[in-house]
């Protein structure tokens, strides 16, 4: 199959109305290019920028929060399943406890990915007075001298 080569001319003459009506309509009136990639791929290639029609907007809009709602049942559910599961098997393997709660924090790990929440943590919190005192007590413990079992500190 053939396909029609277009002339930057023809390409800039198809941009400049594009830009103006869009590309559905610049499409219908000028009778090219066949399809809407090209005529974006056209966009690309000269930097033009072609606005949606108010119409696709919002239905693109719908879209998007259509799928990330779906999304969102979805994971609910696996995490609603998964905590049942788990709270009425008596005698869960160490295995099959480790797959359903891998499964549930996959879950909600995809919730807060959809929602534009942090999925992990990059250590920028910084140190709680609470946790200071205990690293500074944990150091003091492993520099300081540990007596002999049965052994009592003299004095001398």
């Amino acid at each position: 199959m053939n396909q029609r080569k277009y002339t930057d001319k023809e390409k800039l003459e198809y941009l400049e109305l594009a830009a103006q009506i869009g590309h559905s309509r610049a499409r219908r009136e000028l009778g090219y290019p066949n399809s809407w990639a090209t005529a974006n791929t056209w966009a690309k290639e000269f930097n033009v920028s072609i606005a949606l029609s108010e119409l696709k907007q919002k239905s693109s809009a719908f879209n998007q929060w259509y799928r990330e709602e779906e999304l969102l049942i979805a994971m609910q559910d696996i995490i609603d399943r998964g905590m049942e599961y788990i709270n009425s098997e008596q005698n869960l393997s160490a295995d099959e406890y480790k797959k359903v709660t891998e499964g549930v924090k996959r879950a909600v790990e995809t919730m807060n990915l959809i929602q534009g929440k942090a999925t992990s943590r990059n250590g920028t919190e910084q140190p709680s007075e609470t946790d200071v005192a205990i690293k500074n007590l944990m150091s003091a413990l492993e520099t300081a001298e540990q007596p002999v079992a049965g052994q009592r500190d003299r004095g001398d």
